[in-house]
This record gives C-alpha cells, sequence and structure tokens, in this order.
C-alpha cells in the first residue's frame, strides 16, 4: 500500500466486511518513488504481440485490463531476479524495494511505453494473494494470454537452471522443435510431455517419470548425422525411432541412421505427406 488517498475500498452488496481492491495509474506509482521491473524468466517481448497492444491503446486511450505486479522485495524473496523495464540491467536484490514487478502485462507495459500513452491511463494492481511470484508468472499466463511451447521451454530453464531436462527443451524450442517432439524425444512417448509440464519445472517442480537425457542425446548425435534440425524437429523421425525402439535397445536402432544411404535419406526428405514414417521403418 502507498498511501490512504490511493486505496479504493469496495463493499459488495451483501458480502459484510470491506474487499480491498488497489488499481492504481502509472503516474501514481511513480509519484511514489516506485520504478517498474520485469522478471527475468517471465516470456520475452514479442514484437508482434507488442503491436497489437498498441493498436487497442490507440483505440481506447487506455489498457481494457489492469496489468498485474507485485512489490519488488517480494519477487525478489520468492527467488526471482528483476529486469529494469528501461535500461534491461538486471537490479541488485538490495535495490528490489524501490521497483514494482510486472507478473502479467509486460507486452502491454512495453507497448503503453512505445505508444506513448500517457502515465495516467496506464492501470495496474498490485496481487495480493500471497502466492509465489513464480507460480503466478506460470498461472497467470495460463490463463490469460496462452504461451506458446519456445516461452514455457525458455521461462523453464531461466526459473529452473539446474533442470537438465529444462536445458535440452529449451535449447531445442530454440531450433524449432514442437514441444510434442521434444515430448518423444525425451519419452520415446508421445503424450508423456508438454506446456503444463514446463510449467511445473518453472515452479520447481519435479516432470513426471520416463525421461532419459542420455537416450535423448544419443538419438539427437545420431539423427543429425544424416538430417537438419527443421526436419528432426518434426515428428517422423523420432517416432520411427521411438516405436522401434525398447528402454535397452534403443542405441541399436539409433545407430541405423548415420548409416542410411543417400538415396534414402533424399526419399524420406521429399515425401510430402505422413508416409515418411512409413519410407523411415523398412531402413531398420
Amino acid at each position: 500500500m502507498f498511501n490512504g488517498e490511493l486505496e479504493a475500498k469496495i463493499n459488495p452488496k451483501g458480502m459484510g466486511d470491506y474487499m480491498k481492491q488497489e488499481i492504481f495509474s502509472l503516474s501514481e506509482l511513480l509519484k511514489s518513488g516506485k520504478k517498474v521491473a520485469f522478471i527475468k524468466g517471465n516470456r520475452q517481448v514479442n514484437n508482434k504481440n507488442v503491436k497489437s497492444k498498441k493498436t487497442s491503446f490507440v483505440k481506447f486511450g487506455m489498457n481494457l485490463i489492469p496489468l498485474m505486479y507485485v512489490v519488488g522485495e517480494k519477487a525478489v524473496a520468492d527467488g526471482c531476479t528483476l529486469i529494469d523495464s528501461k535500461t534491461g540491467f538486471e537490479i541488485d536484490a538490495e535495490q528490489a524495494d524501490r521497483y514494482i514487478a510486472i507478473v502479467d502485462g509486460q507486452h502491454r507495459f512495453t507497448a503503453a511505453m512505445e505508444a506513448e500513452l500517457s502515465e495516467d491511463n496506464l492501470y495496474l494492481f498490485e496481487c495480493y494473494n500471497g502466492a509465489n511470484t513464480k507460480d503466478l508468472v506460470a498461472s497467470t499466463n495460463i490463463d490469460s494470454n496462452p504461451w506458446d511451447g519456445r516461452d514455457y521451454a525458455y521461462s523453464a530453464v531461466m526459473f529452473n537452471q539446474d533442470s537438465k531436462l529444462a536445458q535440452i527443451a529449451n535449447e531445442l524450442a530454440e531450433l524449432g522443435y514442437a514441444i510434442s517432439t521434444i515430448g518423444l524425444i525425451l519419452y520415446f512417448k508421445s503424450g508423456k510431455f508438454g506446456k503444463k509440464d514446463l510449467s511445473n519445472i518453472m515452479q520447481g517442480k519435479d516432470a513426471r517419470e520416463g525421461y532419459n537425457i542420455d537416450r535423448a542425446e544419443y538419438f539427437l548425435e545420431k539423427a543429425r548425422d544424416k538430417f537438419e534440425d527443421v526436419f528432426i524437429g518434426k515428428k517422423y523421425l523420432i517416432s520411427a525411432v521411438s516405436d522401434l525402439s525398447s528402454d535397452e535397445g534403443y542405441k541399436r536402432v539409433c545407430d541405423v541412421l548415420p548409416k542410411l544411404s543417400s538415396n534414402s535419406v533424399k526419399r524420406i526428405l521429399e515425401e510430402k505427406s505422413d508416409d515418411k514414417i512409413a519410407l523411415i521403418r523398412p531402413c531398420f
């Protein structure tokens, strides 16, 4: 809370006690001495998304949905690193109390700055429910403006940098691999890995059992001997390899990949339909 003048109290009919809700303009927050920070690990700002938000600001002259934030010291206490929204530099933890940290709305904030929206017309509210900031980042982006697979993989590794699973998922997502394909590579089974699993990793939870990093890396090493990532990142090759592999025998199957003839590789790549898998299977 910044001061009594900024506090709005609402008493819905029949609700009894007052229910506190505070919505501030950016101007009010800045005048109170606060600066604005982003949370490292939140999804990277997408220019296309920013452009669409700017169109809305031009049309309505304000943001229709308030941005959600937590105070900077809470975000840091919850294990987050803050990024100054103006400079892009990391903020020393000891300086966190000078900032508010946007949990949901960094695209809208960026768009407002680029559109030179009046600070009096950009509205924000503080989240008071006490949840861990990392949980809030994961949950709000599932419920409001859905992320794509790359967003989840990036945030998973930023929030949980010790997770080898998150590291390999992010590396593959950056190369354009679909999350469903990444799951197949990690588990050698479909339907075992998706956005929800990456969201769990973001929050420090364990991934579901069954993945095998050594097996995934072995498959990628052998596959890259004959194919580019743009092809491996689709489902065809790993679908055939995983179907033909046992838990103990995956190396025997993967070892066939570097031995494929140039003609076989050419035929597989030139096939225009899901029949690629039918062409791959006889090679083993």
